[in-house]
């Protein structure tokens, strides 16, 4: 099963404030889905901390969510700092639902990757921005592939003697009918979508 990753949920505020019945049904099930902060993830001899937060404009483009957040940045650097205190990791990657613009001071992943200088990728969702070059700031990289699975991804890394990761390839492949689905990935894709259809949607049909 997947892993959910998102660290700036206020739930302190909510339970102050009395959780709404969707507040606490949506607490209840990231309870007993396990949703974390972060998670350490093996590849080979790397250790990989992956950390995930939700966007100021992501919120506001979502008028009937009735979860609260704190500050994207703020619960970025506190996870972090856990991070660094906690565990061994090589090197630290957030998944950002909260997007780049080409106004610099309105661009919310790279306002991140200014402030918490730790980060060395932040994989970068909300906006569908297309990015053919990483965008960087000192030692972070700013990497989207743009909307809808049009592309994949791809980027290469080297650890320098400063324990930084410098990068050395990074390209986005466009999805065709050349490009085959693993079949175990996308069986499980598939059981999951029904999934959802069965159990949450039915009755929006």
């Amino acid at each position: 099963v997947p892993e959910l990753l998102v660290c700036n949920i206020n739930w302190d505020a909510m339970e102050q404030q009395g959780f709404s019945e969707g507040q606490q049904q949506i607490r209840d099930a990231f309870t007993e889905y396990g949703v974390k902060d972060y998670v350490m993830v093996q590849k080979g001899d790397v250790r990989v901390a992956l950390l995930g937060v939700f966007g100021k404009d992501a919120l506001a483009c979502a008028p009937t969510c009735e979860l609260q957040f704190t500050d994207p940045v703020e619960a970025v650097k506190k996870t972090v700092a856990e991070i660094k205190k906690n565990e061994d990791a090589d090197i630290i990657v957030c998944l950002s639902h909260s997007g780049t613009s080409e106004d610099e001071s309105k661009s919310e992943d790279e306002i991140l990757a200014k402030k918490v200088p730790d980060l060395d990728v932040i994989i970068s969702g909300h906006t569908h921005s297309e990015l053919k070059e990483p965008i960087q700031h000192e030692n972070t990289y700013i990497v989207s592939c743009g909307e809808y699975g049009r592309n994949i991804g791809s980027l290469s890394m080297k650890q320098s003697s400063d324990g930084r990761w410098v990068l050395s390839s990074y390209e986005l492949i466009p999805v065709s009918e050349n490009i085959h689905p693993d079949e175990k990935t996308q069986n499980r894709i598939d059981e999951l979508m029904d999934t959802v259809d069965t159990n949450y949607l039915a009755d929006f049909g």
